[in-house]
């Protein structure tokens, strides 16, 4: 009996959910994913897609600003940038950025909790070839005493 009330419950909360948007619309993102597969564009590094902090206390923040030309013919879509871990930290612009633009990705990395080598990824996922583009910040955290 505890299987058909839960599976009722379950089916009365997706046929909620998806009864609330109104048909043929797309889901928030959708648009922008679409935009992604559509338009390719380059990205390229200005400086480099890795950076070396060295050796910082543990507790301290690292950050780092990674700049990136569009060097394609097509504004270049960032629709998301996500980290390896909650302790790295993306800004990344949410405009297009245009054909020959440079823009920055403000990366944070807080090293409470962590030590010894550390190397962490930013993951940008835009309209390029390769649809994912990788940062790394690596360093050494010393343990306080």
């Amino acid at each position: 009996m505890k299987k058909i009330v839960v599976l009722a419950i379950a089916f009365a909360t997706v046929v909620s959910f998806f009864s609330c948007r109104k048909k043929g619309e797309l889901p928030p993102g959708a648009e922008l994913d679409a935009q992604l597969l559509k338009d390719t564009t380059v990205l390229l590094f200005v400086d480099s897609p890795s950076y070396a902090f060295d050796t910082i206390n543990q507790g301290d923040k690292v950050e780092h600003d990674f700049r990136i030309q569009n060097t394609g013919t097509k504004n270049l879509l960032i629709a998301r940038a996500f980290g390896s871990c909650g302790c790295t930290v993306p800004k990344y612009p949410k405009e297009p950025i245009r054909p020959g633009a440079i823009a920055t990705i403000h990366v944070t990395f807080n090293s409470a909790g962590k030590s010894n080598d550390q190397l962490k990824s930013v993951t940008l996922i835009c309209n390029t070839v390769k649809r994912n583009e990788m940062l790394y910040l690596k360093g050494f955290v010393r343990v306080k005493e």
